[in-house]
């Protein structure tokens, strides 16, 4: 399929949808319900909410660090294994309303370092009838299936897929059954996000390029054509259901270019084609979840192609948040987590008499990587003041039993300490 039907194809999907009057499309962090507006400004009918968040955090790699124990391979690949405080981010929001009805979202992220737009878009919500309401969303945002993860560190499958900014058209509605029960359908047309290689774990300046593969932020780039996502939801009383699905078209450019280079033995594949520029991507997957009484419970599974490399992931966690009635202490979450991603016949002895993957640190994308995370959550003041705690343990399936090679471990979980405060 080349790039001129393709588009013809994505351009005559749905648009997408908004939930409610106070949500958007894609999820957001910024939004009134994770971050109601405390400064704001009015001038007729326009409103200007200003809205803000840092996070300073402590970050430990596990072992030793140090000239006696630190390696150049350590350092440029897992990360320093010497403890660190840095900015973990620093982030203002601008929200521009007419009405309550038209937004001008904003987000944007400062490190020590760097900066960076992480969203710009417009947004349009109404409710129509008691049983009805649609919106619209326009501009450079998350994808549409993005939600709350209720963590610092981002599953392995969202880093993946949809922690990156697009840009993307939305529109669609939400069906109110009762209080309690309704069905949103949405989808989104945008442009193909490039492929690239994304640090595992969390420190956003010294993690190393120990990597996954994942669709990136949108930039522009030779040969990029349309994408498109569509989604839907049922919910019932706490409990939802959800389905989605992505698909795009990867050329040459930050695409077939980033699997060649970012997988040691991709050319070693017996179906690699050295011509071949171009390759249709897709990734679908569903999420169940329930929230109420305090317990957040969720599953999600995700599957993809990227021309030769087929992959699979899920992750499940759990939580319990205690509340108190008072301004200082006021919340405490507990949450674990368990994630994995599977790079699917990845062991396979091709013709070549190599496999994708191999042991070789510098190879960890072929590696299936299985993550327990254990996180808390305590308010200090309000949701203006926050702790937060976070141990990941990185567990790796490295071997390749065709080929006699034994999986073989890597000291590398890691402990976020982070102090959060929000305006």
């Amino acid at each position: 399929m080349n790039t001129k039907n393709l588009t013809t194809i994505l351009t005559a999907l749905p648009f997408a949808v908004v939930l409610n009057a106070t949500d958007a499309a894609a999820f957001d962090e910024f939004d009134t319900e994770h971050a109601p507006p405390r400064f704001t400004l009015d001038a007729h009918d326009f409103t200007l909410e200003l809205k803000g968040r840092a996070r300073i955090g402590l970050h430990d790699l596990q072992g030793e660090g140090g000239p006696k124990y630190d390696s150049p391979t350590d350092t440029a690949t897992i990360g320093t294994r010497s403890p660190f405080v840095e900015l973990d981010s620093f982030d203002l929001s601008f929200r521009v309303n007419w009405q309550e009805m038209i937004w001008l979202n904003t987000n944007i992220s400062f490190l020590t370092d760097s900066t960076s737009l992480s969203a710009i878009y417009f947004e349009y919500k109404d409710n129509l009838e008691t049983w009805f309401s649609h919106g619209a969303e326009l501009g450079y945002q998350t994808p549409v299936i993005a939600t709350d993860r209720h963590t610092v560190r981002y599953p392995l499958i969202a880093i993946n897929y949809w922690k990156n900014s697009e840009y993307h058209a939305a529109y669609g509605a939400k069906f109110i059954f009762d209080e309690e029960s309704s069905m949103t359908i949405y989808g989104s047309v945008g442009f193909m996000r490039p492929l690239k290689l994304e640090p595992i774990h969390g420190s956003p300046t010294y993690a190393g390029s120990y990597s996954t593969l994942s669709y990136g932020s949108a930039k522009p780039y030779s040969g990029n054509s349309a994408s498109g996502t569509l989604y839907l939801k049922l919910l019932a009383y706490g409990f939802s259901i959800e389905g989605f699905g992505h698909i795009g078209q990867i050329v040459t450019k930050r695409g077939i270019d980033t699997l060649i280079s970012g997988y040691t033995y991709y050319r070693s594949l017996d179906k690699f084609n050295s011509e071949k520029t171009d390759s249709l991507v897709w990734w679908a997957g569903g999420r169940l979840s329930y929230n109420n009484y305090g317990f957040h419970i969720m599953a999600e599974a995700i599957a993809s192609q990227e021309q030769l490399i087929k992959r699979a992931g899920m992750y499940a966690q759990a939580g319990y948040t205690f509340y108190r009635n008072s301004s200082y202490l006021n919340r405490f979450e507990l949450l674990a987590r368990y994630d994995a991603l599977w790079t699917l016949d990845s062991t396979k002895v091709n013709q070549s008499g190599v496999a994708l993957r191999s042991a070789d640190v510098n190879n960890a994308i072929s590696w299936d990587h299985h993550i327990i995370t254990l996180a808390a959550r305590l308010n200090l003041i309000e949701d203006i003041l926050a702790l937060r705690f976070e141990y990941s343990f990185f567990l790796e399936k490295n071997g390749v039993p065709d080929l006699g090679i034994q999986d073989t471990s890597v000291d590398d979980n890691e402990l976020l300490l982070q102090i959060e405060a929000r305006y």
